[in-house]
C-alpha cells in the first residue's frame, strides 16, 4: 500500500536523462524546460518531444503520482565536459526546486529512493557501483539507469548489497517498454514461429548495445545460451543463441559510420516469412518512460523488484561474453562468463 506522503527522491546526475524521467516524476516548468543554456544544451531537446503541439507552455504528460525530487547532486566528469552550473539548472526547472547538493554525504540523507541518471556518462556505467552503494548500504531502494554496469562483478555487487540492506534494486531499459515495440511482438502471429530476430542499434557503446539487447530480449525473451561476436569493433555485432534453435542478431554500428540516430528497428524471420518494424525513437520512447516510472513507484510500494534480477543481469553478461568473443573469435557459453564472474568476487 503506498504511503500517504510522497516519495523523496535523490536524483544523481543532472543530464539529458534526468530530464527525460524527471518530468514523469514530479511537475517542470515547460518554459524554463524549453530553454537552451550552455550548462543544459540538451533540455530543450526534452521539451520538444513532450510539449503540447501549438502550446509550448503546456506538457503533453502527467508526472507518475507519488514522487517528489528533492535532492540532486550533478556528477560531471572532465571527460564529458564542464557544465558548472548544471544541477542548479536542474533545480530551477522543477516546481519543487530540489535542494542541490555539494556532497554525496549530504544527498543520500533524509531521502526515500534513488534515480541514477546516466545518458552518456563517459564512464559508460563503470562509477554506478559506487554511485549506488551509498544508498542500497543505507536500504534506500534505487533505480540505476542504463547501462546498469560496466561489468558483471558490479552487477552482481550491487545486488548483493540490496539483498543484504533489505532493500530493492531496478533497472530498465526504455527500449524494452515501448508500446511499438509491444505491438511489433503482437505481429509475430502474422508469420509464425520466429527464428531469427535482426535489432539494428545506435551504436557499440555499453549504453547503446545494452538498449539493443534489451529490445530483442523484449521480443524474444531470456535464456540466451552462449554468444558470438564478429566485426571491427567490440560489441558492434552480436549474435546471441538460443537452447531452442532461435538466434537474435544486435547491430550496433560504428556512428561515424553511417548517420547517427536515437531510432532503433528490428525485423522477424519466420519459416513463413518476414516482418519489419517502424522505427522507434524519441517519439515513441514516451510510453516506455512512463511504464519504467510507474514499474519504479510499484517496486517503492511493494518492497518488491518488479523486474527478476536475472533479467536485470543477462545483458551485462551477454556484452561481457561478446568482449571475450571479439578477442578470441570464439562462441562464450553464458554459464562461464556467471562462474568467472562469481569467483572473482569470492
Amino acid at each position: 500500500m503506498r504511503n500517504e506522503k510522497p516519495t523523496r527522491l535523490a536524483i544523481v546526475r543532472c543530464d539529458t536523462h534526468a530530464y527525460w524521467f524527471g518530468i514523469f516524476m514530479d511537475k517542470v516548468d515547460p518554459q524554463i524546460l524549453a530553454t537552451y543554456t550552455e550548462d543544459s544544451p540538451t533540455r530543450e531537446a526534452v521539451h520538444h518531444y513532450f510539449k503540447v503541439l501549438g502550446n509550448p507552455r503546456q506538457l503533453k504528460v502527467e508526472p507518475v503520482p507519488g514522487f517528489v525530487i528533492t535532492k540532486v547532486f550533478d556528477r560531471v566528469d572532465r571527460l564529458y565536459g564542464g557544465y558548472p552550473a548544471r544541477a542548479r539548472e536542474f533545480s530551477e526547472a522543477f516546481l519543487s526546486h530540489p535542494k542541490v547538493c555539494d556532497t554525496y554525504e549530504e544527498l543520500v540523507e533524509d531521502v526515500d529512493a534513488a534515480y541514477i541518471a546516466d545518458s552518456s556518462g563517459p564512464q559508460d556505467g563503470a562509477d554506478h557501483l559506487e554511485l549506488a552503494r551509498p544508498f542500497l548500504e543505507r536500504g534506500i531502494p534505487c533505480f540505476v539507469d542504463k547501462p546498469f554496469a560496466a561489468t558483471l562483478e558490479d552487477a552482481l555487487e550491487m545486488i548483493r548489497l540490496a539483498q543484504e540492506n533489505n532493500t530493492v534494486l531496478m533497472h530498465a531499459s526504455i527500449l524494452a517498454h515501448t508500446d511499438a515495440g509491444k505491438h511489433f511482438r503482437r505481429r509475430f502471429d502474422e508469420i509464425g514461429e520466429v527464428g531469427l530476430i535482426i535489432v539494428k542499434g545506435v551504436g557499440p557503446s555499453n549504453s547503446g548495445v545494452g538498449h539493443g539487447l534489451a529490445l530483442a530480449q523484449s521480443l524474444v525473451g531470456y535464456g540466451v545460451e552462449w554468444v558470438e561476436c564478429i566485426g571491427s569493433l567490440p560489441q558492434e555485432c552480436i549474435l546471441l543463441h538460443y537452447p531452442s534453435g532461435l538466434e537474435a542478431f544486435v547491430i550496433s554500428p560504428d556512428p561515424k559510420l553511417m548517420p547517427r540516430t536515437c531510432s532503433f528497428y528490428c525485423s522477424a524471420y519466420s519459416a513463413q516469412g518476414v516482418i519489419h518494424s517502424p522505427p522507434i525513437g524519441d517519439p515513441e520512447f514516451g510510453s516506455g518512460t512512463r511504464r519504467i516510472v510507474e514499474l519504479f513507484r510499484q517496486m517503492i510500494d511493494t518492497g518488491e523488484p518488479p523486474i527478476p534480477y536475472e533479467h536485470i543481469l543477462e545483458p551485462v553478461a551477454i556484452i561481457q561474453a561478446a568482449r571475450i568473443a571479439q578477442k578470441t573469435g570464439k562462441r562464450v557459453p553464458l554459464r562461464d562468463v556467471y562462474e568467472q564472474a562469481e569467483q572473482a568476487l569470492r
